[in-house]
């Protein structure tokens, strides 16, 4: 593949990107804090790594509705101020929506055009983070290489995405549930975007070096993903946020649609027997420095 055709397929694959981002925005508003209490333990982890202190400056990439660059916020007060980055205008409004409930005033959310164009200056910021977002990005390169310049002189970065599929719960039960019924979407090539694309710790901690990071640190640990009170609770909160499955899910024949509902109650509360639908995942976490 040519480079205009890298570029090319790149634009293609963010203009689909937004699109399922559009679909799912207000359901990840909605069901924010089906992922953000349980899955604590990463955000506390990204920022231990990050060691953010009040009156920094810090990045949020792949912002979505606003996890973690809320907590950050509230680390780097008083006198700090956290931009949240995303593709998505919907992803955008909810996350500042979300800001605006909670009384965070100094956080600010924006859209990018791509994610190697962040549009802050070179060396502005103190620190950077990017939570389950380097997967999903077309040029991961680019992106790493645009917070290396964004950071000052020992400034941080610090990086999470998910293990393979197998160390994954929520992706292989839903995978089966799915594909017992459908034809999976292509949302997990071998290369290129999708959920668990970046699942190689040797892999993350290459792309912070190749942009130039040093001393980079790194945290292999399980921790849950979401949590749903019950097995009919936790397929809807899959249905209603999974962005690539969306328009498949839309287009299904009623009976189809009922069977694979009847499948995900019988699967979850198989898994889950004694309590809520609370399923773990392998977290990878990754912190660079930009040397003095």
């Amino acid at each position: 593949m040519t480079t205009a055709d890298q570029r090319t397929a790149a634009r293609t694959e963010r203009d689909r990107q937004r699109e399922e981002w559009a679909l799912c925005s207000a359901a990840w508003r909605r069901h924010r804090r089906a992922f953000t209490d349980p899955g604590r333990a990463i955000t506390e982890g990204m920022l231990r790594l990050a060691a953010p202190r009040p009156g920094e400056r810090a990045l949020d990439l792949a912002s979505g509705v606003g996890n973690p660059a809320l907590a950050l916020a509230a680390r780097v007060a008083p006198g700090g101020h956290v931009l949240g980055l995303d593709l998505s205008p919907e992803m955008v409004a909810e996350a500042t929506a979300v800001a605006a409930e909670e009384g965070a005033l100094n956080v600010e959310f924006r859209t990018v055009p791509d994610e190697g164009t962040l549009g802050v200056p070179d060396g502005s910021r103190d620190l950077a983070t990017c939570r389950a977002g380097l997967q999903y990005m077309p040029d991961r390169p680019a992106a790493v290489r645009a917070v290396h310049a964004a950071l000052r002189p020992g400034g941080r970065f610090v990086a999470m995405t998910l293990g393979a599929a197998e160390r994954c719960v929520p992706f292989r039960l839903t995978n089966g549930i799915v594909s017992r019924h459908v034809p999976l979407p292509a949302v997990e090539p071998e290369t290129g975007p999708g959920p668990v694309s970046l699942s190689s710790l040797d892999e993350l901690t290459a792309l912070l070096a190749e942009a130039g990071f040093t001393g980079i640190r790194t945290e292999v640990f399980e921790a849950p993903i979401f949590e749903a009170p019950d097995p009919a609770s936790a397929w809807d909160l899959f249905t209603e946020t999974a962005g690539p499955f969306l328009k498949l899910f839309a287009a299904l024949p009623p009976e189809t649609r009922k069977a694979m509902d009847e499948d995900a109650a019988r699967v979850f509360a198989e898994a889950f027997p004694a309590g809520p639908v609370r399923p773990t995942g392998e977290i990878l976490l990754a912190c660079g420095t930009k040397p003095l």
